[in-house]
């Protein structure tokens, strides 16, 4: 089986942002400081999405001569290694409107094309890809150059091999064609400039003195007659000038404020201009300090996940930003256009409060930002990534956000993770949601419990199941916690391993396998509490056993395996994908299965379906030719039935003062539009989204179909049962179950601990 890796396929909807930002360069702003006393502030950026027909988007947007857009799709056929139809998008009004045309060159050229670039006379330069039949991952690239009405030819290079230049990593400057080649190995990458003149189809080819702190191919930008792209520096991504005509080198700055890809574009000015997930920024030829010119609030750039892959500037300084969503790896050219005719400010405001970030989230504002340009949204993030007390902080955001909420003020929307939502509720704090969101299209077994007596106060915008992975027949009977701990007795102890032991990947007969890999307190926790809270607090109360038999399998488990005396940390964690599918993460304990053939389960946090195709273990992990095992995934055994975790839990303030816009908003998280896409926050909660989604996992032809045993059917439906884990029990139960590890505390002694921390919370919830 073999891992796959990324590839990219790519829709005009208005939405206008939380805040103006700075007017395009050359663009009078209105609604500034000095406005007349009583006249309207005007002026504020939209953000759209450009139609591709479902087809992929083949490199940048460009701009001609002219000022006409020019942008190219095609529906390529990977599989077949054949082209489909290669379209030219063309729009004449700064991208708000788009002409569609068939260049015919698909049938041209050798495969699949991977990007084009097109200069601003028209000159078009574009890359293929074809893979030999007799070994499919040898692939063979060819470059071709099509003048103005004519058709593709091979492009010569003299002394350079046409597949070693790629139109990804070239620029079109001047009278000639630019392209930056990367010599691998990374470590010790080196780079070529390959100057190719357009009048005289002469070949120069150049050292470049490149130190990016390792390989990195690079993505230039034509600026007046110089050639400006990102690199990684020793600081982060810095900006690097480059001469075409002598290859000279120089660093430009150094960090560039905010930059985290290639994507960039200049003006003859020598002015750069590059997307980030905190806006669209402007750096002036000589300057030092970036200008944000388009904010991210409330757009699908503050959405964790996108990654810009390129950015256009159009005639009349608008811009084209191309995004790839990291979850599910689809391409979305967006535009923002400066209108003056909006008012700066919207009369409505909405604000939404999360203790931690959530992209689910920023989709679903930018979606409701569509439908509603009328509405400005703020989205405030309570806990900082940096915060030097992370309780503390904690502790705080939620003191200030309840006083808020008991005097009838807060915000309007809330992201209930980590929050006791059901304290809420019992306190009238929320809003019924059951008018405003489509509860019949969402997956009924995954909502039911939160709709009792038909009214809904709280819903799961997105949800995981907590799994066990075994190979096929070995889960049989694993249906309790017991008999889970019984299971490890069974084992081996598990000796102390870590990423740093040299046998990682030798891996163990059968009979010298442990169960579990669980190495501290930390993993403890995340093993049990996903599938016990709700047993160790329910109504409101602490049950006095469930909490017994919880750290009962703590103290077995860590006496068995001796992990007092652990000294190694096993950290190893990675992601797995391939075109079309949904990245899926395989931790450390689910490795230790998965990768090391160590333990008899691997155990996880289900976030998509696809994980069904991406975690087998083979005999050889250092083989890529050993078979797969086929392997099973059910729900973790342990003290809750159908145990799954909601995530992204969704509420509204019921003081709001825009009570119907803030249900609209709170609505939105759940439109197909959100739903559909894959955020790595975990999996819809609609359900022909899920549907859709579990098909294509079925029906997916590049793996093998029998080596995934399970039923996820089964698996999904019989979640039943959602299990949110208190910080308060979280903190607590590490704490107590890291001393009885360390031999300081029985479980009688850490039972009674945590029975007195817990009793005066509980008491606080009263």
């Amino acid at each position: 089986m073999k891992r796959g890796t990324r590839a990219f396929l790519c829709t005009l909807l208005a939405t206008s942002l939380a805040a103006c930002g700075a007017a395009p360069a050359g663009t009078a702003q209105s609604g500034t400081a000095g406005e007349p006393a009583g006249q309207e502030a005007m002026g504020r950026w939209v953000e759209s999405t450009v139609d591709l027909g479902g087809r992929e988007v083949l490199g940048d947007p460009m701009l001609r001569a002219d000022g006409t857009l020019v942008l190219y799709t095609c529906e390529n056929d990977l599989d077949a290694m054949t082209a489909g139809s290669l379209m030219r998008l063309t729009s004449a009004d700064n991208g708000e409107t788009w002409t569609e045309e068939d260049t015919g060159w698909g049938e041209l050229i050798d495969g699949p094309v991977l990007q084009v670039l097109e200069a601003a006379d028209g000159t078009v330069c574009l890359t293929c890809v074809t893979q030999r039949l007799d070994d499919r991952g040898q692939n063979e690239y060819g470059t071709y150059l099509v003048q103005p009405g004519g058709q593709p030819e091979p492009l010569q290079l003299d002394g350079v091999e046409n597949g070693n230049v790629s139109a990804r990593y070239a620029a079109f400057c001047g009278n000639a064609l630019v392209f930056v080649v990367s010599n691998y190995p990374a470590q010790d990458a080196t780079y070529e400039l390959v100057r190719y003149d357009l009048a005289d189809k002469t070949t120069t080819v150049l050292p470049l003195d490149l130190d990016t702190s390792y390989g990195a191919m690079v993505q230039p930008a034509a600026a007046g007659g110089k050639l400006l792209f990102t690199a990684y520096g020793d600081n982060g991504i810095k900006l690097v000038s480059l001469d075409p005509q002598t290859g000279a080198v120089a660093d430009v700055l150094d960090p560039l404020s905010a930059a985290i890809s290639g994507a960039l574009t200049a003006d003859e000015s020598g002015a750069a201009y590059y997307p980030s997930n905190q806006g669209i920024y402007r750096l002036a030829a000589g300057g030092t300090l970036p200008e944000q010119i388009v904010p991210a609030d409330a757009t699908a750039l503050s959405v964790e996940s996108n990654y810009p892959r390129s950015i256009c500037r159009t005639a009349n300084g608008d811009f084209l930003v191309t995004q790839l969503n990291m979850g599910d790896e689809v391409q979305t050219v967006y535009r923002y256009h400066y209108d003056e005719s909006l008012p700066t400010h919207a009369a409505t405001t909405l604000n939404i409060w999360a203790l931690e970030d959530s992209a689910t989230a920023r989709a679903a504002v930018t979606a409701y930002k569509q439908q509603h340009p009328e509405v400005d949204v703020n989205f405030t993030v309570a806990l900082q990534e940096d915060a030097a007390d992370p309780a503390a902080a904690r502790n705080d955001a939620l003191t200030q956000l309840n006083t808020q909420l008991l005097a009838g003020e807060g915000p309007d929307v809330l992201l209930l993770d980590g929050v006791d939502y059901e304290t809420y509720v019992q306190k009238g704090i929320l809003a019924d949601l059951s008018g405003a969101v489509p509860m019949d299209e969402l997956q009924q077994n995954l909502v039911a419990a939160f709709a009792a007596d038909g009214k809904t106060f709280v819903l799961p915008a997105r949800f995981s199941v907590p799994v066990l992975v075994g190979d096929d027949g070995t889960l049989d009977g694993l249906d309790s916690l017991a008999a889970l701990q019984q299971a490890v007795l069974d084992a081996a102890p598990r000796a102390d391993f870590g990423d740093d032991s040299p046998d990682y990947y030798d891996g163990l007969p059968d009979g010298e396998k442990y169960a579990l890999g669980l190495t501290d307190a930390e993993d403890m926790a995340d093993f049990l509490l996903p599938v016990c809270a709700s047993s160790i607090l329910q109504g409101g109360a602490l049950d006095a056993d469930a909490l017994r038999e919880t750290l009962t399998f703590v103290q077995t488990v860590a006496d068995y395996y001796g992990m007092e005396a652990y000294t190694l940390e096993n950290n190893v964690a990675s992601t797995q994908s391939w075109s079309g599918a949904d990245p899926v993460t395989v931790n450390a304990p689910m490795g230790e299965y998965t990768y090391c053939n160590r333990a008899l389960y691997g155990w996880a946090q289900l976030d998509t379906p696809y994980a069904a195709l991406m975690l087998a273990r083979n005999g050889d992990p250092m083989s890529a030719e050993a078979q797969d095992i086929p392997f099973s995934i059910i729900r973790r055994p342990g003290l809750t039935e159908g145990a799954y975790t909601p995530k992204v839990l969704v509420g509204v303030n019921a003081a709001s003062q825009n009570l119907e816009q803030a249900q609209a908003l709170a609505a939105t998280f759940f439109d197909r539009d959100v739903q559909e896409n894959y955020y790595n926050d975990g999996m819809t909660v609609r359900a022909d989204c899920l549907a859709e989604k579990l098909d294509a996992v079925l029906h997916n032809e590049g793996y093998d179909p029998d080596v995934f045993a399970g039923d996820l059917h089964a698996l999904l439906d019989g979640c039943t049962t959602p299990v949110a884990v208190p910080a308060v029990l979280r903190n607590s139960f590490v704490q107590h179950a890291d001393a009885m590890i360390a031999g300081d505390e029985t479980v009688d002694e850490a039972a009674a601990g945590m029975e007195r921390e817990l009793s005066l919370y509980l008491a606080e919830q009263q």
